[in-house]
């Protein structure tokens, strides 16, 4: 058992002796804690009156004295050095057009040299512009993905960290998805009022105002939302008033079938339906049995005038006495919350 205690012995002190190596014991970049950043973005509201972005923190060199500090820009390739050793300072002036990998180490007098790695490397990108503007550009990603159903677009502007209503990331995803199922037509707009900036997180009030199809005038609201500083401005919150989960406004559809005038018969198809406001174009079944046959399950009605929730569509044909034609239609909303109720309409030829 000599030789166990022996080993335990060796091993406590080998990692009391990696505790004790040099280390950063806390790094900023302008206003911005660095510690466990991944992705920051840096505006001009971070840099100092001569264009540049400071580096700051302070160092412990260990067992020995803080020698230096390093700073590199590119991952660890080339480093340069800080001013000063236990307090430390490093400026370097950023383009929009540059990516930056950040990293920091530690050297003490015994020429001890930290692993760059136990901080993190961390990607560094600068935006030309103020906060309000850079949050203005990243509430206009969020609406566009969400007018556009692009449910991995809108995710990926999302936290892994997300809270509150709906709790947690997937339970966000569900929350838009279903959305996307049943609002059509969809126009979302943003507009950034107040931001406060905190070490850990950025909130912003912003005033939004949505509108879908069958709709009579459009929503508004205010949401405060937080952003992760750390990790690409992503979206950790969003509470008061809510955009999303709005309950939408149903209405009853009405279908019909007539014959149409003019040289050639015709069977005319007829959807009016207010959720579809302004979709330009719907698809529905028609089956046509008789003397000249006819089936589609995807026969398409266009909306006739514009904006109007009418769409129209017709079939020509050598129609004689006894022809029926029947057109289906998936009504996804009704006015008592009812989802895709079918709805059918026929008529003869005579």
């Amino acid at each position: 058992m000599k030789w166990l205690t022996g080993l335990i012995l060796i091993l406590v002190s080998s990692t009391g002796m990696a505790a004790d190596g040099p280390s950063i014991e806390w790094a900023k970049l302008g206003e911005i804690s660095l510690e466990g950043a991944r992705k920051v973005i840096l505006t001009q509201d971070e840099l100092d009156p001569k264009g540049e972005a400071v580096l700051y923190g302070e160092a412990d060199g260990g067992e020995a004295p803080v020698q230096e500090v390093e700073v590199s820009l590119d991952g660890g390739r080339g480093w340069q050095r800080a001013e000063g050793r236990e307090r430390w300072e490093f400026s370097f002036r950023p383009f929009p057009d540059e990516t930056y990998r950040l990293a920091i180490r530690v050297r003490n007098a015994a020429g001890d040299l930290s692993d760059y790695r136990r901080f993190g490397v961390i990607e560094v990108k600068f935006f030309p512009g103020t906060l309000s503007e850079l949050l203005q550009g990243r509430l206009y990603d969020l609406a566009l993905a969400y007018m556009g159903k692009d449910l991995e677009g809108y995710m990926a502007l999302i936290s892994r960290n997300y809270k509150n209503y709906p709790r947690g990331w997937h339970r966000l995803r569900k929350a838009i998805d279903t959305d996307f199922k049943f609002l059509n037509n969809i126009v979302l707009r943003f507009t950034v009022n107040q931001v406060l900036r905190t070490e850990e997180l950025i909130m912003a009030e912003a005033h939004w105002k949505l509108t879908y199809g069958g709709l009579p005038e459009p929503k508004e609201g205010y949401a405060e939302i937080h952003f992760d500083p750390k990790d690409d401005l992503k979206i950790l919150l969003q509470r008061k008033d809510l955009y999303f989960s709005q309950p939408p406004i149903g209405h009853d559809a009405r279908v019909s079938v007539q014959l149409g005038g003019g040289v050639r018969p015709s069977f005319v198809f007829t959807v009016t339906d207010l959720d579809r406001v302004g979709a330009g174009r719907i698809t529905v079944s028609v089956n046509i049995t008789g003397g000249f046959p006819y089936n589609n399950p995807k026969f398409p009605l266009y909306e006739n005038p514009p904006r109007s929730g009418r769409f129209t569509g017709s079939r020509p044909g050598a129609y004689t006495s006894g022809d029926r034609a029947t057109m289906t239609y998936v009504d996804e909303l009704t006015a008592d919350g009812r989802r895709n109720v079918i709805r059918r309409a026929s008529a003869v030829f005579p």
